[in-house]
């Protein structure tokens, strides 16, 4: 697909999902924070930003490299009820990242947070989520091949849920990267070589300090590796917010996966 008309296709992809992504998970908007105060409690600190001085504010501040915890104070901010929550679209940076066909400092994403009940902090919420987040991406694809009928499908039909633990069973020898490599490749742990569609995989990691966590995960046919397309947690409650599950959709991969291009647009 020429870039031109990526960009376009790119477009509908957004159109499509973002209000399915907020009536599947009943959420309402909040505009985003590009930085925060450096001791703001709203940082994650998973991910510490860039820093820089803001002369006119007479102020330090940090670029941010999630929303996660920010966004779980806007739960407590307009006292979300359980079942509720709410998404914005966020720019953030991190600077640790690479710059390659795949990956970028700019992390884009559709992110969210869910208020819940204590008893829903469990893995078989965080994989119900994990479905629908699934079943939401695979109709967005169905969508634009509706619109661009020379493209073929990409994504399997099933999530398959694996652990982290279980990787590490499998290959001993690898490290992360070789392990999701192995597990995903259509003709190792992957399933049938031959179908056009790709294995999607919800990886469940080791959460501490997270109640449960895991990433949704995609065979690039194109590439021939394996291309993280979304995360999602469950979190305890805390001085921020009470229990909440919540994610981000990686707007860049998945432009990628579904437009089978080389590079992130």
């Amino acid at each position: 697909m020429l870039h031109e008309t990526a960009e376009i296709a790119f477009t509908e992809i957004k159109r499509y999902l973002e209000p399915r992504l907020v009536e599947s998970l009943s959420l309402r908007r909040v505009t985003a924070p590009m930085y925060l105060p450096t001791d703001s409690p709203l940082l994650d600190g998973r991910y510490p930003g860039a820093i820089i001085r803001l002369p006119g504010a007479n102020q330090t501040v940090e670029i941010v490299g999630s929303l996660d915890v920010w966004l779980r104070g806007q739960l407590s901010r307009y006292d979300i009820a359980p079942g509720f929550g709410v998404y914005t679209i966020m720019n953030a940076l991190r600077p640790e990242l690479p710059c390659n066909r795949v990956s970028s400092p700019h992390v884009a994403a559709w992110s969210w947070q869910q208020a819940v009940d204590t008893s829903d902090l469990t893995e078989k919420r965080l994989v119900a989520m994990a479905k629908t987040l699934h079943k939401l991406i695979t109709d967005t694809e169905k969508q634009i091949l509706a619109l661009f009928p020379h493209m073929s499908p990409t994504l399997d039909k099933e999530l398959r849920i694996a652990y982290e633990t279980r990787l590490a069973d499998l290959y001993p020898d690898h490290g992360e990267d070789r392990m999701l490599y192995e597990y995903l490749h259509p003709k190792r742990g992957g399933g049938d070589s031959e179908s056009p569609r790709s294995p999607v995989l919800l990886l469940v990691r080791d959460s501490a300090p997270l109640k449960v966590y895991g990433e949704i995960w995609v065979w690039n046919r194109i590439l021939g590796k394996p291309v993280r397309i979304a995360d999602l947690a469950a979190w305890n409650g805390d001085r921020v917010a009470a229990p909440s599950i919540g994610g981000n959709i990686f707007r860049g991969p998945l432009a990628l996966q579904i437009l089978q291009q080389d590079c992130l647009l």
